[in-house]
């Protein structure tokens, strides 16, 4: 079987497939790991902007199957403090917020512990958060949050359902990965090579022909002749031009996206700060992370939504002044001004639901994979999920083509002449 994308999604489905003893070829356009790949720069390590697992989400627990363990640390939060009206304040406190909305806050989120999550359907997470009854404080406080736990800005448009689940997942903690995400592409990558599995970066895969059992895989130095096929090609406008057929999927919902200052310091990072009434953030991700060198500190700053380049980096700039930091500080610096961190946004009324199933509609035998793509989870646990159950599916397909195969070649045999 051909897995095209060597992405977590396309890593997770090729280590999947391998380890169930399919023969694995995995094609990359460039180099592995996709949006997980981490930059060294002077001696800091970038991902692609600020990336936290989440240790109670379905992405671990694929990981586990898989037997890859991480090593990182949970984020300094000690001392956190919130962006109001572009200045930082003490922590969400009695003293900052006032009694009020300190408790309205917290019965908003004894409420988000209890919910139904099928009575959320087909609301946006605006729409819930105004159910709450909140006040104007508190509100902001509330979808502050819901921004921090799903990277999502627009919350009219988020299905109300998957703020909920990802706010109850962050409850359990996230990690920020020692050494970078490249830690998970290593993994994966190792993980897949140990079973068997073939990775040829830089080979592009330029369309799928064929039919059920004999599908081709085109690329520039030649056809691969495959019984499955999985596409983690990142896009659905780049999946899509790879599939066999039209897959009907329709309008799937914008792209998710942040604009990203990344800092390398020559000193240790300010604290955590969580924009309140703007959608922007800001965290030291080293020390107690390894991934800048001894004595300096490394500093991801995000915009949810990104607006503009030259607003956006203005912006980024002036949090990152109002928590301390300065030009001298500076040894290196990244901008990301349009990072794409989920490729579609379903709407309320379809929620996770309604996102294309791993199995490509009209094409027995091709599957699909990436943080767009089937029921289960959001960002990187949606990639890591729908990757697996690819591989899983596109084994089983590719040994079942094997059989039949076999079998012909035997019924053919059996009824040639005898010589």
């Amino acid at each position: 079987m051909v897995v095209i994308g060597a992405g977590l999604a396309g890593l997770a489905a090729g280590a999947t497939a391998a380890r169930q003893g399919a023969p694995v070829v995995i094609l990359e356009a460039h180099s592995p790991g996709g949006r997980a790949r981490t930059d060294v720069r002077e001696g800091f390590r970038f991902n692609q902007g600020p990336h936290a697992l989440y240790r109670g989400g379905c992405g671990r627990r694929v990981l586990a199957r898989l037997g890859i363990w991480t090593a990182g640390h949970s984020p300094p939060l000690l001392r956190s403090r919130a962006l109001v009206a572009g200045r930082p304040h003490g922590w969400l406190s009695r003293a900052t917020l006032g009694p009020r909305a300190t408790a309205q806050v917290g019965r908003a989120f004894a409420r988000l512990v209890r919910a139904d999550a099928s009575a959320l359907a087909g609301r946006s997470t605006q729409q819930w958060i105004d159910a709450l009854g909140l006040g104007a404080d508190a509100a902001m406080v509330v979808a502050a949050f819901v921004r921090v736990a799903t990277y999502v800005g627009d919350l009219g448009r988020l299905p109300a359902a998957v703020a909920v689940a990802q706010m109850r997942t962050g409850l359990r903690g996230v990690e920020y990965l020692d050494g970078g995400w490249e830690q998970l592409t290593s993994g994966l990558l190792a993980c897949a090579t140990a079973a068997g599995a073939q990775i040829r970066p830089h080979a592009p895969a330029k369309q799928i022909s064929g039919g059920p059992g004999g599908w081709e895989v085109h690329t520039a130095a030649g056809v691969i002749r495959a019984g499955a096929v999985v596409v983690a090609a990142g896009r659905p406008a780049t999946t899509r031009r790879l599939l066999p057929v039209e897959p009907g999927w329709g309008d799937l919902g914008p792209e998710v996206t942040a604009a990203c200052l990344d800092l390398g310091l020559r000193r240790s990072g300010p604290r955590f700060v969580l924009g309140i009434d703007e959608p922007l953030y800001l965290s030291p991700h080293s020390p107690p992370g390894d991934l800048a060198p001894p004595g300096c500190g490394l500093v991801h700053l995000m915009r949810y939504g990104a607006t503009g380049p030259a607003r956006d980096r203005q912006r980024l700039w002036e949090m990152a002044a109002a928590a301390g930091i300065t030009q001298a500080d500076v040894v290196v610096q990244r901008f990301l001004p349009q990072m794409v961190v989920v490729n579609s946004l379903p709407p309320p009324e379809r929620g996770l639901a309604g996102r294309p199933p791993v199995a490509a509609p009209g094409a027995p035998g091709v599957f699909i994979a990436g943080d767009w793509v089937g029921p289960d989870g959001w960002l990187c646990d949606a990639s890591l999920a729908s990757g697996e159950q690819a591989g899983r599916l596109a084994a089983a397909a590719a040994h079942q083509q094997g059989h039949a195969a076999a079998a012909g070649h035997q019924a053919a045999y059996a009824g040639a002449p005898e010589e």
